[in-house]
């Protein structure tokens, strides 16, 4: 049967061993279909191989402040449901999960760390609070991420991670998107986007900065700027296509790197906002 279980890390020359039964309540090791809180304390949890559990829910509480594992030795155990609030320093997890969802984190810079292996993922990825840095390892795959009213988050999502038919939804915060999202949409906060290489289907603007800053060529299909600042000043691509882009009132295309390296293919739709270039002529309609 399912059984409900409580972290209490302290059995004496064990202390932080996952896999001691004596550091839980009741006295005995999670298994898959369990239900694990760790909701108290400050007992660093030791990195462990548990990637064959599967629980129910994984719930880190916002009244423990203990580390879980490290970057040489991940917790390796996977979830339905991970509800993450610690304020341990950081915290290294690698497993599969369908939702995590992040009300509160330290103020470090890897505040929390998720792996993958294998055929690992994330379905969604939910952050809604926290103060520092939440880091998404190329190794995991996350199909939809949203980062709603977390104004002192950083999410970054690292190169190469598998975002096939992925999609960002952010109104706060800072995402750094290494690699590209296929849809993109942009409600406020500060989206940096360093890829390299991928395309972008659909990306809506409604407010906030955009920093679209390719370092190779990549390309987005379409792109509304309804509100808010898209800036590529800070573009080192050689060339990067923006196939149709429309500009609203409330929105600013601002693409002054002077290095000229958007290649629109089809005149922008200017609807009102502003439109800043250098040094070339653009068409627009």
């Amino acid at each position: 049967m399912p059984t409900n279980l409580t972290w209490v890390g302290t059995d004496s020359g064990n202390e932080g061993d996952w896999g001691t039964a004596a550091n839980w309540s009741p006295a005995q090791v999670p298994i898959s279909g369990d239900s694990v809180f760790i909701v108290s304390g400050s007992e660093d949890i030791d990195g462990d191989d548990q990637n064959a559990v599967v629980l129910a829910r994984l719930v880190v509480g916002t009244k423990y402040s203990g580390s879980i594992g490290s970057s040489g030795t991940k917790l390796q155990i996977s979830a339905t449901d991970f509800d993450y609030s610690g304020r341990g320093d950081t915290c290294y997890i690698e497993g599969d999960f369908t939702t995590v969802t992040v009300q509160e984190t330290s103020t470090n810079a890897n505040a929390l760390n998720l792996y993958g292996e294998g055929d690992d993922d994330i379905t969604t990825l939910r952050v809604l609070g926290g103060r520092g840095t939440i880091n998404v390892d190329a190794s995991q795959d996350v199909t939809t991420v949203e980062c709603i009213g977390a104004d002192g988050v950083t999410l970054v999502i690292a190169d190469s991670t598998d975002l096939t038919g992925a999609s960002l939804t952010m109104d706060s915060g800072t995402v750094e998107a290494n690699q590209a999202f296929p849809t993109m949409t942009i409600f406020g906060g500060e989206c940096v986007c360093t890829f390299d290489t991928g395309t972008v289907t659909t990306f809506n603007q409604y407010g906030g900065r955009v920093r679209w800053n390719p370092t190779a060529a990549c390309t987005i299909t379409t792109l509304t700027i309804y509100a808010g600042l898209f800036d590529s000043r800070e573009s080192t691509s050689p060339a990067y296509t923006i196939t149709d882009c429309t500009v609203h009132e409330q929105g600013i295309l601002d693409e002054r790197s002077g290095l000229a390296n958007a290649i629109y293919t089809n005149p922008i739709n200017c609807e009102g906002g502003e439109i800043l270039v250098i040094d070339r002529l653009v068409t627009i309609t």
